[in-house]
């Protein structure tokens, strides 16, 4: 189990580094999950049901990725002050990470041949309610993935490299192939405006009674960094 927690880990680790640019809202994704590998293929219907949810607001995003019972991962960035906090449940405990953009993209520029490539497309269809694009994003491997991107919604990234942060607008569709695990991501809905009370729960960079804290170094040496 310890090699699809890293796997996860890893994954949601990258969509939090890109978040859609709205003064204030929330998008939810539902997502399914595939794989060949059998010893992740088993775990994979123990995840039904997974989704994401990004919040936006005051200058901060945040990603919460509930994967089943198995695990769950948040990520709140401060995108004015480059602070990060990570918030790690399921099986590995709950833990707590203070980071900073800085930090965790700082060996991002030592290899630029790792940079994806993009071809946009005319095909167009509707998610939850948005015009979409498609695009073809193909990595240094040559693996080719599908983005469907709306250019109603910019987005910001804290990772050059990161595919979804060169698109023209926010992806509403898409799928995620790392290590043998393919996630694939859908819009359901988009709200343009949160209450108050949620976004001081959600955008909150304090630590919650209960977690355990480590640092970026150890975490990274869990094998979950960048």
């Amino acid at each position: 189990m310890k090699k699809i927690t890293l796997v996860l880990a890893s994954i949601i680790l990258n969509i939090g580094m890109t978040f859609a640019q709205l003064e204030e809202g929330q998008i939810t994704y539902e997502i399914e999950m595939s794989s060949d590998d059998p010893e992740l293929s088993m775990a994979v219907m123990m995840f039904s049901g997974s989704k994401m949810n990004l919040y936006f607001a005051d200058k901060k995003a945040r990603t919460d990725l509930e994967m089943g019972s198995m695990m769950s991962m948040s990520t709140v960035i401060d995108s004015e002050s480059g602070e990060i906090l990570m918030l790690l449940g399921g099986m590995i405990g709950d833990k707590a990470v203070r980071t900073t953009t800085e930090e965790m993209t700082e060996d991002s520029d030592a290899d630029d041949a790792d940079e994806p490539t993009i071809t946009l497309t005319k095909e167009k269809k509707e998610i939850a309610g948005y015009k979409c694009k498609k695009a073809i994003i193909t990595d240094a491997d040559g693996n080719e993935m599908e983005y469907w991107y709306t250019e109603e919604i910019p987005t910001v990234s804290t990772e050059k490299n990161a595919a979804a942060a060169k698109l023209p607008g926010l992806a509403l569709e898409y799928s995620i192939d790392k290590d043998g695990m393919i996630m694939s991501f859908t819009a359901t809905s988009v709200k343009t405006k949160l209450d108050k009370e949620t976004i001081e729960e959600k955008l909150s960079l304090e630590i919650p009674e209960g977690y355990e804290e480590m640092t970026y170094e150890e975490f990274t040496s869990m094998g979950m960094g960048m």
